[in-house]
């Protein structure tokens, strides 16, 4: 189960926390002009969309928790390779 939670807040956790966040900056935002704030509230929204598409995949996937952290751990150590 730790390793699915792992899993869960490398590939979900960024998109529901920076689309949380935007969407936060956008209500409190109070002088800005409104076409803008609207602008950031849906890029908030699209963050906690993208959010909930990867742990669609993550749920309907058929790879393993453990198996799928192991392939994560490869490809940054690919990328840090370069």
């Amino acid at each position: 189960m730790g390793d699915g939670v792992e899993l869960w807040l490398r590939r979900a956790g960024g998109p529901l926390l920076g689309g949380l966040f935007v969407m936060a900056l956008a209500a409190a935002r109070e002088h800005w002009w409104l076409p803008l704030r609207v602008v950031v509230l849906l890029a908030g929204v699209a963050g906690l969309v993208m959010c909930g598409v990867e742990t669609w995949r993550l749920v309907r996937g058929g790879e393993s928790a453990s198996a799928a952290l192991d392939r994560l751990e490869a490809e940054a150590g690919a990328r840090e390779d370069r």
